[in-house]
């Protein structure tokens, strides 16, 4: 693939949810080589080998998404410092501890949000981090409750300084008040876009803060609500590739490139994240992204 033109001095960002799984070796990344062929390599075949500084020459964005499995840790994000490119911008979605809690006990929620806040300080202190993302599920339905909560945990970290979005996906949070609300306490929201079923919050291009936020997961209905429950690990992978195994054509970017062309006005920095991970389709929708942008802000 060929490596896209540099944007982001406009202000946009565009990359991928995630920057390497396994079905990418070979389509976006290298296949991996044998333990002897690595002796024989340059420095710059053996850098390839690394998916993260790999990622970096093709995007300057990337939304850590292995956090909402797994709590994140200093170690981890030191590392991934390290291995940071000057212009790297990263999100990192909280842990699901928070965003799919059933409990909704602020303390707790406020004590993991400052364990994740130093977490990620060595993003946050050489200036690369864009925003924590609170990801909701599609059967989240709003109430007064959950709204509290979530302004309250976003709390302990936009009162440091350090930006919040949060991404509904249920029709129920599709609110004005809402909206205020987070404006209000300066938390941002995700737009994004799932498949069009009748429970899911449309697409949109709405600001509540000065950084805007568009993720992409695309729209195919038949995979995102299986019927059946996967029986082995196996099964739930097959079942999570297929609910993202979706390319958007041509047409379908140059349409969400004007609704991203709208939020660039509202806001002073834009992250554009491809969700559509199965065999690096969320690679090549993001490169082209970036040429129509690169095409329209020129």
């Amino acid at each position: 693939m060929d490596v896209p033109p540099d944007i982001t001095k406009s202000g946009v960002f565009v990359g991928t949810s995630g920057y390497h799984y396994d079905d990418w070796n070979g389509i976006f990344n290298p296949t991996r080589p044998w333990a002897s062929q690595l002796a024989t390599m340059t420095d710059s075949q053996q850098i390839d080998q690394d998916p993260l500084r790999f990622y970096q020459k093709y995007f300057s964005f990337v939304e850590i998404n292995d956090t909402f499995y797994t709590e994140p840790t200093l170690p981890h994000f030191l590392d991934i410092q390290s291995r940071s490119k000057e212009s790297m911008l990263y999100s990192v979605k909280v842990h699901q501890n928070i965003s799919n809690t059933k409990e909704y006990e602020v303390t707790l929620g406020q004590g993991m949000m400052r364990r994740h806040i130093t977490a990620v300080s060595p993003l946050i202190e050489s200036g690369r981090f864009f925003s924590f993302l609170i990801q909701l599920d599609d059967q989240e339905y709003r109430t007064q409750k959950k709204l509290d909560f979530l302004l309250k945990v976003a709390g302990v970290a936009v009162s440091e300084r350090i930006d919040v979005h949060i991404e509904f996906r249920h029709i129920s949070w599709h609110a004005e008040p809402v909206l205020t609300a987070l404006k209000n306490a300066g938390v941002g929201i995700c737009n994004t876009e799932i498949p069009r079923l009748e429970h899911v919050f449309p697409l949109k291009a709405y600001a509540t803060t000065d950084k805007g936020y568009i993720r992409y997961s695309g729209l195919n209905r038949e995979a995102w609500c299986p019927t059946e429950k996967p029986a082995s690990p196996k099964e739930r992978v097959a079942q999570r590739n297929a609910r993202y195994d979706y390319e958007y054509s041509d047409e379908e970017l140059l349409e969400r490139v004007k609704g991203q062309l709208v939020l660039h006005t509202k806001t002073s920095l834009l992250a554009i994240v491809f969700n559509n991970h199965f065999q690096a389709k969320a690679v090549r929708n993001a490169i082209k992204n970036v040429r129509l942008l690169d095409e329209r802000l020129k």
